[in-house]
């Protein structure tokens, strides 16, 4: 069987589906990822093959444009605000641009299956013109139907109440606009911490993949002299969408170092540059993936990120969230409920208020237990190989 990957633009967007991808490829199916060229290395790193296309629509610009408008700030707007207004149209003018070419490849490449980030509004199109069924593939919560007025195209929204130039595309290239577009949602975040109920949802065990790199040996051995190890990080998207001096990277160190922690401070080589005026005691890895340091440590301080989270989740490690943008916090509020996290308000948080988080993370039993039970709950999951049997049933069933 073929099966086509469409994830959406960014890394944190795919990362997620790289377990999936690995499980058809090892039950011997053909595997494409079809991305923007943000993908390459990215996706040919995590093993499989890709092709690239809309090079003309770039995604980072459109972010970058939207947050100097004032349209993709960090003040949380409602479900029907003019975040979710502004995010829409890009996603539209998107799936304009990548429609010629996703539609090509399908008719060339003939997937039996196509995989796909709901944001996507163009990969139905690419289904369509094959007759191939989709599977929707979640990255966190699943915002897109989480409110009764914010209801995105094919994720329960009613045919009638799309855009008209999204109705209008699809009638171009005979895709009929449905209030359910995918047969399955594949759904690796927790059901406890789930916002909501996502029709023919697919259970399946999130498997930490945060890219590939040169692993320090320092970060695999345990901390020595009884210290505690606590890793800081934020998102790669964080940067670009709100700018990387939101995350509060001093404060956090300062505050770490006053429980006399050993500090290791993750950053991608483009964020390298904000490290500079770092304590010499703090460990700065560059381009070192999450998982081949979450093990070690007995806290994270993050930006509320869905990866970064249900990396922690995974191996069990308590959690300090300071959530910026409205995506974050509603992950860091689910997270804090599950009470495996303290969740801060970056607007709000203070000095005092970071240090008291610092403190209880360290010192919990309640939140260490907390943390465990939500890894249990991760790992009870069904397998990536698993779902992986299930949505190519659902494709050969299909074709049946």
């Amino acid at each position: 069987m073929r099966v086509l990957f469409v994830p959406a633009s960014t890394p944190s967007h795919y990362f997620p589906m790289v377990p999936l991808i690995w499980a058809c490829r090892a039950a011997g199916h053909e595997i494409c990822v079809v991305a923007q060229p943000w993908g390459d290395p990215l996706v040919v790193r995590s093993g499989t093959s890709m092709v690239t296309f809309a090079e003309s629509f770039d995604t980072v610009a459109e972010l970058a444009r939207l947050r100097s408008e004032g349209t993709l700030g960090s003040t949380p707007s409602g479900p029907a605000g003019p975040l979710h207004q502004a995010m829409m149209r890009a996603q539209i003018r998107f799936a304009e641009e990548a429609a010629p070419e996703i539609v090509d490849l399908a008719r060339d490449w003939r997937p039996d299956l196509v995989v796909a980030d709901p944001i996507v509004l163009a990969a139905p199109l690419a289904a369509a013109a094959v007759g191939a069924p989709v599977v929707h593939h979640l990255w966190g919560p699943d915002y897109l139907r989480a409110s009764a007025q914010h209801l995105y195209p094919g994720c329960g929204s009613a045919p009638e109440d799309w855009p008209e130039p999204l109705r209008e595309l699809y009638a171009r290239h005979g895709c009929e606009p449905a209030r359910e577009i995918a047969v399955a949602t594949v759904d690796s975040w927790p059901a406890s911490m789930q916002i909501a109920t996502t029709p023919a949802r697919l259970p399946v065990r999130f498997v930490p993949y945060n890219g590939s790199g040169v692993v320090p040996r320092s970060v695999l051995a345990p901390p020595r002299g009884g210290r505690p190890r606590v890793l800081v990080t934020w998102g790669s998207m964080l940067a670009i969408r709100e700018g990387v001096d939101t995350f509060p990277v001093l404060d956090v160190v300062k505050a770490l170092q006053s429980h006399d922690a050993e500090v290791i401070l993750a950053v991608i080589g483009a964020d390298r540059q904000w490290t500079r005026d770092l304590p010499p005691d703090v460990t700065v890895v560059e381009n070192v993936p999450l998982n081949a340091i979450m093990p070690s440590c007995d806290a994270v301080v993050h930006h509320g990120g869905a990866g970064s989270i249900m990396t922690a989740a995974y191996y069990g490690v308590p959690q300090v969230t300071l959530a910026v943008t409205l995506d974050t916090q509603t992950c860091s509020d689910r997270l804090a409920a599950a009470g495996a996290a303290i969740a801060l308000d970056r607007r709000t948080a203070t000095a005092d208020t970071l240090a008291d988080a610092v403190t209880t993370v360290l010192t919990s039993d309640r939140i260490r237990d907390a943390a465990r039970a939500l890894r249990a709950e991760v790992v009870a999951q069904p397998s990536p190989a698993e779902v992986a049997a299930q949505v190519t049933a659902l494709a050969a069933g299909d074709a049946a």
